[in-house]
């Protein structure tokens, strides 16, 4: 009962959120207006004419403690320190006041994530120009992500309309702040020729150079031009040893492609136990295609005991990380 009541008396408030003008956080508010620290809304005056707070109140993320002074009464913490906390909290409409607030106060990691509110149609109004406007003010902070997330927008051409040489400076931009990403960026449009002419010594480059700085899946890029003799002489020998050096760093999709071909004896040995050992170590980190191949070989008994609840854990690991096939499978298995 208690959580309907907050849900009928934050939805005016939201709604009053979602009427505020689609650009309001990109610029500093100036000195009569402010920005609410519990709803995220505009204001003038000294009351919130959404929530009726008293300007400048903020809630304490540790201790939930209201607070108008500049550091918690409670447990001390400096809201400064609060608002940071509670921006990158992982909890959207919690967060959304103080990513807002900081924002507006030119911090370039919350002007990313308020791009994100746009792009999303999170809370706000999806606005595909505010995600860019703040993506840009983000890179005018030399917040070096921006970059990162600036030619990602101008590589897709989903928010923007596509531009590769705009892709590029921003790629260039991110790769000087040593972005392990960007340098994979840098290779495809190097090995693609988007942007510059075509040059696979160079996009093999940017990817060792992505690798080195922590990219696993970018060892990955090196194997398939090695597999595919693009741009090299072909040598599946070299490219498995990629594939396992990206398996090792950390890449999922390195460790499952490694099961399915151990797995398969497609192009290696078949090695059914080795095959099984990468597709763990893939479905521990994430990968859900693992996760249903391990469910698969628990309930056909491929190179173990079968065993239908084993099976139905993989199956049900899987169908939580998104797949509908997987809570099919486990639905039939339940009958």
């Amino acid at each position: 009962m208690i959580r309907k009541i907050w849900v009928l008396l934050f939805i005016p408030v939201l709604l009053s959120i979602l009427m505020l003008p689609a650009f309001a956080a990109e610029a500093a508010p100036e000195e009569d207006h402010w920005i609410c620290l519990l709803c995220g809304s505009e204001a003038d005056g000294s009351v919130c004419p959404v929530c009726s707070s008293v300007r400048g109140v903020w809630r304490c993320h540790s201790c939930r403690e209201r607070n108008l002074s500049g550091a918690c009464r409670s447990c001390g913490k400096q809201r400064d320190d609060s608002l940071q906390e509670q921006a990158f909290c992982g909890d959207a409409m919690y967060a959304f006041p103080a990513v807002r607030y900081l924002a507006a106060q030119g911090h370039g990691d919350a002007l990313c994530a308020l791009a994100g509110y746009y792009e999303k149609g999170l809370i706000l109004p999806r606005d595909p120009e505010a995600a860019l406007a703040c993506t840009l003010r983000a890179c005018e902070t030399e917040y070096a992500p921006a970059w990162l997330m600036a030619g990602k927008i101008y590589d897709r051409g989903e928010l923007a309309e596509r531009d590769e040489f705009k892709a590029m400076e921003c790629f260039l931009k991110a790769a000087e702040s040593g972005i392990p990403e960007a340098f994979w960026y840098l290779g495809v449009f190097y090995e693609e020729g988007f942007a510059v002419t075509r040059d696979t010594a160079k996009a093999m480059e940017y990817y060792r150079l992505a690798g080195e700085a922590g990219d696993a899946d970018s060892w990955m890029s090196i194997a398939a031009c090695y597999a595919l003799g693009k741009g090299v002489e072909r040598d599946f020998t070299e490219a498995l040893a990629y594939y396992e050096k990206a398996a090792e760093s950390g890449s999922h999709l390195a460790c499952d492609y490694l099961g399915y071909q151990y797995m398969s004896g497609e192009l290696v040995e078949q090695d059914t136990e080795k095959g099984l050992d990468y597709y763990r170590k893939a479905a521990e980190l994430g990968n859900s295609r693992s996760m249903m191949a391990l469910a698969y070989a628990w309930m056909t008994g491929q190179g173990v005991d079968p065993d239908p609840g084993e099976a139905a854990r993989w199956y049900e690991l899987a169908a939580l990380a998104g797949r509908a096939d997987a809570a099919e499978m486990l639905a039939q298995l339940q009958h």
